[in-house]
């Protein structure tokens, strides 16, 4: 099996797939209705498109190429409001959020396609408990060297991006602790976490060819890593965020990360070598258990810092790139909840803590998809 050519694209252009829970009123667990929900869209859109994802109570929302954020902000809208017309019509709702507060993977029915069915016969139970939904980012690239240089600087800011989507505190009915749970559920599949050490795309070619020896992967979507090269499309995709609760908040995450890329793609900070991986899951653990809170060790220094406080330094160094990029707004909007240490996990946490119950939270994260 060969891989494909990197396609050449625009760089810096982005795309956003979003992964949506169904759940069923007046109890708000999960749904098993999206096939019916995409078929009422067919046609419906556009731009972008609604598709779906491994099981049935998955809905998949992704934009087309878009040049800034507002280009992709204004396709999402129009997908939402599609969305929602058509679970309207099932009487079904939307929400947000990495992971449903207390569905059981047990009941999850797996999407009559070939390739999750593959999936399923191949990895079993650890398929149904994939259902926890994510925010990708696409970014595009001028060549598959740029794309995997990007790919690890990146990788450095893995944690800064965990902290700032962090919205699954709550699985399988149980406070996990930690401020995304979501992240630990795929911990058991072989292929999670850092891309191994490559150089360039030649020596990302010869990783490839060797996975293929294994007979677990037909392509490159079978290889589900924190960042990952997407040859097809000519883009790096940033898949380690939670699906955030707002479209507003799925936006300006997606505006960091380009904004990140265009620093740097065009001011190559950094010679990238093997040994920055050497404490990457320690750092992105603290994220994961911690959010806001946790804190980064540098690998080569040892000096610690509160994952907050090195998010504000990322935020005010790209801040001129963003502005070119059109994401200002992004950087701004992230800078206030940074400065008020806000998380959706924290939220959520706030809301329980309160007296809510499980069903009202999930109830109240559909009203804030639908407003």
């Amino acid at each position: 099996m060969s891989l494909p050519d990197f396609h050449v694209s625009e760089p810096f252009t982005l795309g956003i797939e979003l992964e949506l829970q169904v759940v069923n009123p007046p109890g708000y667990d999960l749904s098993q209705d999206s096939s019916a929900l995409i078929a009422q869209t067919q046609g419906a859109l556009a731009a972008g498109e609604i598709k779906h994802d491994i099981t049935e109570s998955m809905l998949e929302i992704a934009t087309g190429v878009c040049h800034d954020i507002h280009q992709a902000s204004s396709q999402l809208s129009a997908i939402r409001q599609t969305v929602l017309e058509a679970a309207s019509r099932q009487h079904v709702q939307i929400c947000g959020g990495g992971t449903h507060p207390f569905q059981k993977w047990q009941r999850q029915e797996v999407c009559d396609n070939e390739r999750y069915l593959l999936t399923l016969e191949q990895f079993g139970y650890l398929i149904k408990q994939a259902t926890v939904f994510g925010q990708h980012v696409h970014v595009g690239c001028a060549s598959g060297d740029d794309a995997i240089y990007l790919l690890h600087g990146l990788s450095r800011y893995v944690p800064h991006l965990i902290a700032l989507s962090a919205a699954s505190p709550y699985l399988q009915g149980a406070d996990s602790k930690f401020a995304t749970s979501r992240l630990n559920v795929f911990s058991a599949f072989p292929d999670m976490g850092p891309m191994p050490w490559v150089a360039n795309w030649q020596g990302f070619e010869g990783l490839f060819r060797r996975l293929s020896y294994t007979s677990m992967i037909d392509s490159i979507k079978d290889l589900h890593w924190d960042i990952r090269p997407s040859p097809h499309f000519g883009t790096v995709e940033v898949r380690v965020m939670d699906t955030p609760l707002t479209l507003a908040h799925a936006v300006n995450i997606a505006g960091l990360i380009q904004a990140t890329a265009r620093w740097l793609l065009e001011t190559r900070p950094f010679k990238h070598q093997e040994q920055d991986y050497l404490l990457y899951k320690f750092n992105r653990f603290q994220a994961c258990r911690y959010g806001l809170s946790g804190v980064l060790t540098d690998v080569h220094s040892g000096e610690q810092r509160p994952i907050a406080e090195d998010i504000q330094r990322l935020l005010e160094k790209v801040e001129p790139w963003a502005d070119k990029a059109g994401a200002g707004s992004a950087i701004e909007a992230l800078e206030r909840q940074v400065k008020q240490g806000y998380s959706e996990a924290y939220r959520m946490r706030e809301f329980i803590s309160s007296g809510g119950s499980l069903i009202a939270l999930v109830e109240k994260h559909c009203e804030i998809w639908a407003a």
